[in-house]
């Protein structure tokens, strides 16, 4: 379906959400007949439509990165024409020089620049090829772009880093950033040099939510980084009469907070040689996108319930004590009021600010209304604008609590991005020749290290609901 017609489909849909909860809510919070099939459906609908919705922004924003990619490389050619005596598109006059300048020529390769996207894309695809029969296809260019790179293809290790740009500028030491934004998220920057690193990359950052709105600190080594805290909030000034002497206030508390470097791996994918025989290229983006949900998955879990002993502090741990529902087994409208609220109006009003819980724990909560009758839950239907709950916006965490019950962690409120995910600035790949021989197969598995933890000075940036016991 074209646009408008998915978000027509998705008021309509939202609306009968609304009718039915309303039902719900009439009748002393039961169900009548079919109504609680026709709510699954529907909510199962929206969903889904929610998906489509979702692919095409995305396929109409990749079509708009495809085109500037396009117009780009055009200006470039006309430029180089320019400059190596080509004729360019406005028909500019022929100038001496050498003509059919190749576009990757090994002279570029010794440029400090050497470690871009095209460069990456062949050493890889030399790598993947090497110590199997397509051995035979690898030129002088995917040897050159290694050795740009300072990269061994015969290397069973291929090691990349995470914390440069992919236009070949180096990021700093410490490059902070969100995930799935700029450069990296939907305004298209994903879709250059489509390669194993970028898949991986990009479904290590999709997937579960913990990355998504936590913000990442890329380190090129793995030392214990250490950030200092300073918690001021219970002192103030006062004021003093003419000629009154200023006596020493009370010192702010001060602490640290501490992220290591723990190890995640994908564990071994195994791979037909003839599928590597059909294409190299094609076989780094299903490769990358398999190692990449393997590695997300793993990560995820820790950053979301890691005890902090040896392995990352979760979010659910580390976040502090804001409401105990009433209940085992339901959430009232007024707890998520307190639970609000009782994150300082300092915080509220930070970007990232959210909720955050499971996809059935939602599916709770949009059958919540307030004092007025109106629903907690608001789609972004009409305006184009994410789902929000009591106007706030939501991510879902799969890793989190999946039903209401006894002393469980089920929702999350506060400054997300207060989360700080550590990662070491490089992943390694491994392949495994000779493991998996008998069965014409080769192992790959992919490693990298990070760790998580609340930047929490004191003053508690997110709130956990937890059920009573």
């Amino acid at each position: 379906m074209a646009l408008k017609e998915l978000q027509e489909k998705r008021e309509q849909l939202a609306g009968q959400i609304k009718v039915l909860a309303d039902k719900f809510n009439a009748a002393g919070n039961q169900w009548a007949g079919e109504d609680e099939k026709q709510w699954t459906e529907l909510n199962t609908a929206y969903d889904e439509n929610k998906k489509l919705l979702d692919a095409e922004n995305k396929a109409i924003e990749d079509a708009v990165a495809r085109k500037q990619a396009v117009d780009a490389r055009l200006s470039e050619i006309e430029n180089a024409g320019r400059d190596d005596g080509q004729i360019g598109r406005d028909g500019g006059s022929i100038t001496k020089g050498p003509v059919n300048k190749p576009r990757f020529q090994p002279s570029d390769l010794s440029d400090p620049n050497g470690y871009n996207g095209e460069n990456l894309t062949f050493a890889l695809a030399g790598w993947l090829m090497n110590g199997s029969h397509l051995a035979v296809n690898i030129s002088d260019k995917h040897a050159k772009a290694a050795q740009a790179l300072n990269l061994s293809l015969s290397s069973p290790v291929f090691a990349f880093n995470l914390n440069r740009d992919w236009d070949g500028a180096k990021a700093s030491a410490h490059r902070f950033r969100n995930a799935l934004s700029g450069e990296d998220g939907t305004t298209g920057g994903y879709t250059k040099d489509q390669t194993l690193i970028n898949n991986l990359e990009l479904a290590m950052l999709a997937y579960g939510g913990m990355m998504q709105v936590s913000e990442i600190i890329r380190t090129a080594t793995g030392e214990p980084l250490r950030w200092p805290t300073a918690n001021d909030t219970t002192n103030t000034g006062r004021q003093v009469g003419e000629n009154a002497s200023h006596d020493l206030g009370t010192d702010p508390t001060f602490g640290s907070v501490m992220w290591n470097a723990y190890t995640f791996t994908s564990d071994i994918v195994k791979v037909p040689n003839e599928l590597m025989t059909d294409s190299v290229f094609n076989l780094a983006v299903i490769l990358g996108r398999m190692l990449g949900e393997r590695l997300g998955r793993i990560q995820n879990t820790k950053y979301t319930t890691g005890s902090g002993a040896g392995t990352a502090k979760g979010i659910t741990v580390c976040a502090f004590a804001g409401v105990t529902a009433a209940s085992a087994t339901a959430i009232a409208f007024d707890e998520l009021i307190d639970l609000e609220h009782s994150l300082d109006p300092s915080r509220r009003s930070m970007p990232g600010v959210g909720y955050m819980f499971h996809d059935n724990i939602l599916k709770a909560l949009r059958k919540l209304k307030d004092g007025e009758g109106r629903y907690l839950w608001q789609s972004g239907a009409n305006s184009g604008a994410p789902d929000t709950l009591n106007t706030y916006p939501y991510t879902i965490n799969q890793d989190m609590a999946s039903s209401i019950a006894a002393s469980a962690i089920t929702v999350l409120f506060g400054e997300l991005p207060a989360y700080k995910i550590r990662q070491v600035g490089q992943i390694v790949l491994r392949r495994l020749d000779e493991r998996f021989a008998d069965t014409n197969q080769t192992g790959f598995l992919a490693i990298v290290r990070g760790d998580g933890n609340l930047l929490d000075a004191g003053d508690h940036p997110v709130k956990k609901l937890t059920q009573a016991a």
